[in-house]
């Protein structure tokens, strides 16, 4: 169940200054064939209705925030893939993973603040296909 979207999607819109048609606009400016109105979201944000998911994702989307968030409330953080190939993509997701393994084997008085020799060499293959 969704609960406070409607107060949720206020708060974002108002935190970045945009007016109801605003956000509409550079919602559709992403996909043309959302159903989405100043009307409806004035019906989201008082809590009248729901979106359907593409409108959520796009109202996510330009507002900076992932659609748990949105939704839930969920404070995940997000890093937006769009404009990035399959390589780069996987570079990222291999760094992340190994972040991972790295702070589950340290303790949290003895974390490492270098890079793992693996690491090293992720982050050497992102930079050589930055500069590619």
């Amino acid at each position: 169940m969704v609960y406070e979207f409607g107060a949720r999607l206020l708060q974002l819109r108002k935190a970045k200054n945009l007016t109801q048609q605003a956000l509409v606009d550079r919602a559709k400016a992403l996909d043309p064939d959302l159903h989405l109105s100043d009307s409806a979201l004035g019906k989201y944000e008082g809590d009248h209705s729901v979106p359907r998911l593409a409108e959520a994702a796009a109202l996510a989307e330009v507002l900076g925030v992932s659609l748990d968030f949105l939704t839930s409330g969920e404070t995940s953080r997000t890093l937006p893939l769009k404009g990035l190939n399959e390589t780069q993509i996987q570079l990222l997701l291999e760094l992340v993973q190994s972040f991972r393994q790295q702070n589950a084997s340290a303790s949290n008085d003895t974390q490492q603040t270098k890079p793992t020799p693996e690491q090293a060499a992720l982050i050497a293959r992102l930079i050589q296909e930055i500069l590619h």
